[in-house]
């Protein structure tokens, strides 16, 4: 299941609010895109240069130090953010994010699924795993375990972390036997205590977005 919290709890505002906003110590829309699009550059080896953005606010919470959390029992607040995206059409994005315009974080991206090329051996993979007809026999186990090692290894070149800790999150359904491709979500822990949401695609074993959970 794909991650849509933040799409849904966004709140599109007028253009005064966002005139308001950048008054108050927000980072500019410019900055935003020339931020998320070396972000997007970076963690899907891209070479964008345009992107549309746009100023929302996001429902949020504080842990007990104060820090910024996307979700939990902390204190309730509402935050600024922009929403930017590379789009297919008017109607599909090919790449999204979501920024704090206090901070200038990116606190989550993704790519559409549209964006993924499979090459001809990842083909084979795909189709050998739908003709294992059996109960998760060897093939289904060596395919989860090629993506969490993908995860692990997507981490320590992107987050720059030579030993992160890669959790299956268990919040994604377990694949069905019957299938040819899959995505599965992990948390990854890094060493300074930042915790991550990542959603991996099989058998491509490329990364389809994070998000991150605490900072």
């Amino acid at each position: 299941m794909k991650r849509k919290l933040f799409l849904l709890i966004v709140i599109i505002l007028s253009f005064s609010l966002l005139f308001s906003a950048c008054k108050q110590g927000y980072i500019s829309e410019d900055k935003a895109k020339e931020i998320v699009l070396r972000s997007f550059n970076r963690i899907f080896d891209l070479n964008e240069t345009e992107a549309t953005v746009t100023l929302n606010k996001m429902d949020s919470h504080r842990d007990a130090s104060g820090e910024l959390v996307t979700g939990g029992d902390g204190e309730f607040s509402e935050e600024w953010i922009y929403h930017v995206y590379v789009t297919f059409s008017s109607s599909i994005n090919r790449y999204e994010a979501i920024i704090v315009g206090s901070t200038g974080e990116v606190i989550y991206a993704s790519r559409s699924m549209a964006n993924i090329r499979l090459t001809d051996e990842q083909k084979k993979q795909a189709e050998e795993l739908y003709a294992e007809t059996s109960e998760w026999e060897e093939k289904h186990m060596d395919a989860l375990e090629s993506l969490k090692q993908a995860c692990t290894d997507w981490s320590k070149a992107k987050l720059d972390e030579s030993r992160p800790i890669v959790l299956d999150a268990n919040r994604t359904e377990i694949p069905r036997v019957k299938i040819r491709q899959f995505e599965r979500g992990y948390y990854v822990v890094t060493q300074d205590g930042r915790v991550y949401f990542i959603t991996m695609s099989w058998p491509s074993l490329q990364m389809l977005s994070f998000e991150v959970e605490n900072g």
